[in-house]
């Protein structure tokens, strides 16, 4: 499968393409930093999926998968991107995008909403971009969670059995739509409930 992966961070291109390299080495990955490259691209070479940020320097995400549905009418776009608002996932369904993928989401998951998009189908994540509701206790334990500690320390500043934090974590991870501590963190810094 040929993959064109629209961002304009270096980094996250860099991290984005081994991460495929590792999971899918029968995949090839082509990062381009802007929509106009990204156009050249599509109109240069066949892809089977391009995956667009949101955020672009000269266009956004949304104007780039216009131009590239005007440079390869029929390879199928979904947008790639660290927001996880419902009003960003609603534009991009009117805007023919066949899927919204967030960053924080887990690799596997990633190349699985790719996978059905490639193939024909739509991926779109669960999230809703809502900050879920939660209790004190469990402000406490993300917040520790988001300034890096363990369980064990968790457990020692906030006086409480491990078997609790554990409990908690488990309730967060759930509420977060979560599936490690890093994604948890990530997602609550998305939302606004951790700095």
């Amino acid at each position: 499968m040929r993959l064109l992966l629209i961002d304009d961070h270096p980094l996250f291109r860099q991290g984005f393409a081994a991460m495929i390299a590792e999971a899918r080495p029968d995949w090839q990955c082509t990062p381009v930093g802007c929509g106009e490259d990204a156009e050249a691209a599509a109109r240069r070479e066949r892809f089977d999926i391009a995956l667009i940020d949101l955020q672009l320097p000269g266009a956004d995400g949304f104007q780039t998968l216009a131009r590239i549905a005007d440079a390869a009418p029929l390879l199928p776009c979904a947008i790639v991107s660290g927001r996880e608002d419902a009003a960003a996932r609603e534009r991009a369904r009117v805007a023919g995008a066949k899927g919204y993928i967030a960053k924080a989401s887990e690799p596997a998951a990633m190349i699985a909403r790719i996978e059905a998009i490639a193939a024909g189908g739509e991926g779109w994540d669960a999230g809703d971009g809502k900050a879920p509701v939660l209790t004190e206790r469990q402000r406490q334990v993300l917040a520790l969670l988001c300034e890096g500690h363990g369980n064990k320390e968790i457990r020692h500043r906030l006086g409480i059995a491990e078997r609790t934090v554990r409990a908690h974590l488990t309730e967060l991870f759930g509420a977060l739509g979560a599936h490690s501590r890093v994604q948890a963190v990530l997602r609550a810094r998305t939302l606004g409930l951790c700095d």
